[in-house]
């Protein structure tokens, strides 16, 4: 499979903010996420986005990236659970500044800084396999683990949108836009129940 398919299939993944169910990813950012290569990103520059209802919350843990790997040949399956941070930097939420919509919040996260050696670390042993095999294959899910409740919930959908700025100096590509959270829990025969913050 060409790399870029490769690529194309691991931001796939990440644009399923994973409560489940599937997401609103705009056309329009395919093209950018299709020319994203996960081996040269350098991680202490990446941000995600999110665009979620003022009554709602996330607290520190809430918000994570998993990476999955395994090697051609082996049944073993590496799981590596990076929690993500909120930065609270003007500049950081500045390129998110065409997203503000009334009646939300606007937040940016990124690795931690401790944890950006072990991303280059699963970067090499990917980008290794490629010239020596066995290959390394692998996805990336951004998910919302938790989260509580500011306000009571307004009733009707719960448009979540999600963004992923790859590069200092570049803008935010829209992963998922006006996703409904209340029908994608919902749709796995759940409720929402979140305790107030």
């Amino acid at each position: 499979m060409p790399i870029s398919l490769v690529i194309l299939r691991v931001f796939m993944l990440l644009a399923l903010l994973a409560l489940g169910g599937c997401l609103s990813t705009p056309l329009s950012s395919l093209p950018k996420l299709a020319r994203l290569d996960f081996l040269t990103m350098d991680f202490a520059e990446v941000r995600a986005g999110l665009r979620q209802p003022s009554a709602l919350a996330l607290r520190p843990g809430d918000f994570v990236m998993t990476v999955k790997t395994k090697t051609d040949g082996s049944s073993d399956e590496t799981v590596d659970r990076f929690v993500l941070l909120e930065t609270t930097e003007p500049a950081e939420l500045q390129s998110l500044a065409t997203e503000v919509k009334s009646g939300f919040a606007l937040s940016a996260w990124r690795v931690a800084p401790t944890d950006v050696p072990r991303l280059a670390a699963i970067q090499e042993r990917t980008r290794a396999s490629l010239q020596h095999g066995p290959r390394v294959r692998g996805s990336i899910e951004i998910t919302v683990t938790g989260g509580c409740t500011r306000e009571t919930i307004p009733a009707g959908p719960l448009a979540v949108s999600t963004y992923l700025k790859p590069a200092r100096g570049e803008g935010f590509i829209t992963l998922s836009a006006n996703a409904d959270l209340r029908g994608m829990i919902a749709a796995k025969g759940q409720q929402v129940s979140l305790p107030r913050c």
